[in-house]
């Protein structure tokens, strides 16, 4: 199948059957390409409802938990948005297109090297994407959204650092088989609530006791 029948086959009988029902979500996975990011190996699989391997022993999220993801997390123009583990960089480039600026940490180099590839060939503006440890830094701006793309075993107040007041935080929590999505709204400092939305099953972030 081309892809621009495959994308239109992955919105209209993957997405919207899964639940994910925003109009403006579904606009930007119609408009970034995602055959760009999957590995050329992978390449029959860009438009499949599975985990694509990447390097470095990761995976690329499925479309419709991307489409979970960004529906959560109700991003408006003009918001800034700081992502915890960039991946391939097709989330990325998505939140770019719904919110403003993007900046994403990623701690292997090959992944970030080669999601600044891909980005790079998309028409939008790409992520501002770093290689950097997430637990090892110190926030020199607050953002309206964080995400976290890959699990914590239990739920760190760590990336809370990162918001500004009201803004929202996704974190994925638990061990396999089981783990929920939950939306952390910071309403003052120290001051937390916690939403638990769906269940999912996300690659241990690295640093945490449930990462090999």
């Amino acid at each position: 199948m081309e892809p621009d029948a495959a994308r239109r086959n992955m919105v209209e009988h993957q997405l919207r059957a899964g639940a994910v029902l925003d109009p403006r979500v579904l606009d930007a996975l119609r408009s970034v390409r995602r055959e760009d990011f999957v590995p050329p190996q992978y390449a029959s699989l860009a438009f499949a409802e599975a985990a694509i391997p990447l390097a470095c022993g990761q995976h690329m999220l499925p479309p419709r938990l991307t489409g979970l993801v960004l529906q959560a997390l109700d991003l408006q123009p003009g918001e800034q948005v700081l992502e915890i583990g960039t991946g391939s960089g097709f989330l990325a480039v998505c939140m770019g297109r719904l919110a403003g600026h993007v900046d994403s940490l990623e701690i292997h180099a090959e992944l970030a090297e080669a999601a600044m590839a891909a980005t790079a060939r998309q028409e939008a503006a790409p992520p501002a994407i770093t290689t950097a440890n997430a637990w090892h830094l110190e926030p020199e701006a607050r953002y309206d959204a964080v995400v976290l793309t890959a699990s914590l075993p239990e739920y760190d107040s760590h990336f809370e650092q990162w918001l500004k007041p009201g803004g929202r935080l996704f974190a994925a929590v638990g061990r396999r088989p089981v783990m929920e999505a939950r939306m952390i709204r910071l309403l003052a400092p120290g001051q937390t609530v916690h939403a638990r939305l769906f269940e999912l099953d996300l690659d241990p972030m690295t640093g945490t006791d449930g990462n090999a």
